[in-house]
């Protein structure tokens, strides 16, 4: 529903007019800004991925990521055992996250048809070998630091060692994950068979 408002005009001979205009909402569309997101993606979240086996392994990875880190700085940080498990946790933390993020904002990354995925496939997997080897020495040093009796945090170095434990695992099941993704991507989806042509 439009407002009308009525203007009186003063002319220059000194007579006065007055007019009914119609004032118009001010209307904003988001169709007018930059473009992120492709425009047959536009207004889509792939919240779907959360469900599958990777949304749910980047869940836990955040969650446990967070958790070994708060636990590292909760153990002795005289030692760089605690400061080597608080790096890799952290990190981990941030990049975990922003895949995740990627693959909700960015539903055309997780199309099994796009042709571009391989690179995220590689990448992810370099990410993932590399990082299941750095938890699993993470937890060899919070092992070591938490048998120290002179150590302060000594709970703390435990439960981070336990929690690395789970971490390792979790890498290294994305790591396999990505690896089959890998080997798999180059096989064709669609298979032509040979029939008999009919006349």
């Amino acid at each position: 529903m439009s407002e009308t408002e009525i203007i009186t005009i003063r002319k220059p001979d000194g007579t006065t007019e007055t007019k009914t205009v119609e004032k118009k909402k001010l209307q904003f569309h988001m169709a007018n800004k930059v473009k992120i997101i492709p425009t047959n993606r536009q207004g889509q979240l792939n919240t779907g991925y959360l469900a599958t086996l990777a949304g749910v392994l980047k869940i836990a990875e955040i969650v446990l990521s967070f958790i070994a880190f708060i636990l590292a700085i909760c153990a002795d940080r005289r030692t760089t055992t605690a400061a080597w498990t608080e790096h890799i946790s952290f990190e981990t933390l941030l990049i975990v996250s922003a895949l995740l993020l990627g693959y909700v904002v960015f539903p055309h990354l997780t199309i099994k048809d796009e042709a571009t995925r391989e690179g995220l496939i590689v990448v992810e997997l370099i990410f993932y070998g590399v990082n299941t080897l750095l938890y699993f020495i993470s937890i060899w040093l919070m092992v070591h630091l938490s048998a120290s009796w002179g150590t302060d945090g000594r709970g703390a170095a435990i439960m981070t060692a336990v929690i690395c434990v789970a971490l390792t695992v979790l890498f290294a099941i994305e790591t396999v994950v990505k690896l089959k993704a890998w080997r798999g991507e180059n096989e064709p989806t669609t298979v032509i068979e040979a029939g008999n042509a009919q006349a």
